[in-house]
Parts: C-alpha cells; structure tokens; sequence
C-alpha cells in the first residue's frame, strides 16, 4: 500500500475519532447529572486518546503489530441504539457508546473483508482491533455495573 492511501485511511479514521468525540462532549453538555456528564467526559478523552494513536500511526507499526484477537461480549447485540437526552440514565450512556463502538468495528471489518490488498486489509484489521478494545471495556462497565 501506498503511503497516500495509508495516509487518507487513516484520516477517515481520525475524521470518525472526531465525530463520536463531538457526540460525547455534545451528551456531556446537555446532560442534567453530575455522574453523566463525568461520564461523557470520559468517554470523550477515550476517544481524543485514540485519535493521538492514529496521528502518530505509521504503516511500520500496523505490519509489526500482532493483532490479538479482542473478546466480544455481544452485549450491544441485544440492545437497542440510545440517544443523548438531558435525563439520559447511566445504562443509556453505556448504550450510546458500546452501539458507537459496535458501529466502528463492524465498518472496519466490512472494509477488511472487502479489499484485496493484504496491507490493506492488515490496516482495517488494526483500527478494527483498537474499536473492539474501547467496546469490549464499555461492555465489561455495563456487565459488571448494570447486568451484575
């Protein structure tokens, strides 16, 4: 792969760390409760701390990276999208970003399944894998705090 594609790949990535980052700050402003908007604003920095992996991401280190397989607990298989609403409960707020993360996976995986270029298809694997990671801590939150 060339380094322009690599390049533009991962500025859509970096176009989408934004997006759901203005999603949480967006949640975090029109929330009524101390405990959702501390929560918002967390999940905000998860993702300004992804979009700093990605601008600082070279070709090198995707290929040298061992891709792990990232456990899914399917929680957000089974729940249905939320949206941020000012009385918006602590579950709800787990929803929006495990169905956000959910979201980003499966794209990731769709683009991998979708080319042919073994760079390529290594690169959408990577930014699969480092959604999965974010999903798969959101959904250990709601096991552990909601399901329990």
């Amino acid at each position: 792969m060339d380094q322009k594609n690599f390049k533009e790949i991962i500025q859509f990535a970096i176009e989408k760390e934004i997006g759901t980052f203005n999603v949480y700050t967006m949640c975090n402003q029109i929330a009524k409760y101390s405990g959702a908007k501390e929560l918002f604003s967390e999940l905000a920095k998860e993702e300004e701390a992804h979009r700093n992996i990605l601008e600082n991401l070279s070709m090198e280190k995707v290929v040298q990276s061992k891709l792990d397989q990232i456990p899914d607990l399917r929680i957000s298989d089974y729940l249905i999208e939320a949206t941020c609403q000012p009385d918006i409960s602590y579950a709800e707020i787990l929803r929006v970003g495990m169905k956000n993360e959910e979201h980003s996976v499966k794209l990731y995986n769709d683009l991998k399944d979708s080319c042919k270029d073994e760079d390529l298809k290594k690169l959408f694997a990577y930014l699969a894998r480092e959604e999965a990671k974010h999903k798969l801590k959101i959904e250990e939150i709601y096991d552990e705090e909601i399901l329990k």
